[in-house]
């Protein structure tokens, strides 16, 4: 049963995150993988508000791993996480990420937890904000 569950989430992240056109027409491009999950940008609504800064929508979509690290880290409120849509802001310059709006959604796509953050936050190395990074300001 759990083989099945994990298959239908990987057609159901390959119809939503896949290369090509998504929903509502957005441009759903790969930028990396890893342990907790694959994400996405949109490159379709990305902007460039001035030369050093970009807003752009990330989706990550969550192995089991991922969801246990939100678990571990927000509570069982998360256990049915599937993926999120987060509008981040990038400081070229500074190497500094923040998020603008996180939403997040179940194993159904209902809405679990939509926020707002304002914070900007230096990110590490080979970290996927790296990555994120690498892709869209070099």
């Amino acid at each position: 049963m759990k083989k099945y569950v994990q298959l239908i989430m990987i057609l159901f992240g390959l119809l939503i995150f896949g290369p090509g056109q998504g929903w509502a027409g957005s441009f759903w491009k790969h930028y990396g993988t890893n342990e907790d999950g694959s994400y996405y940008y949109d490159a379709e609504t990305l902007t460039r508000p001035t030369k050093d800064m970009v807003r752009v929508w990330v989706q990550s979509a969550y192995t089991d791993q991922g969801v246990s690290h939100w678990v571990t880290g927000g509570g069982e409120e998360f256990q049915n996480l599937g993926y999120t849509l987060v509008l981040f802001e990038l400081n070229c310059v500074e190497r500094a990420i923040r998020s603008v709006q996180i939403v997040l959604y179940s194993k159904n796509a209902e809405v679990l937890n939509p926020t707002n953050v304002n914070e900007w936050e230096f990110f590490a190395p080979n970290s996927m904000s790296d990555v994120l990074y690498q892709a869209l300001c070099n």
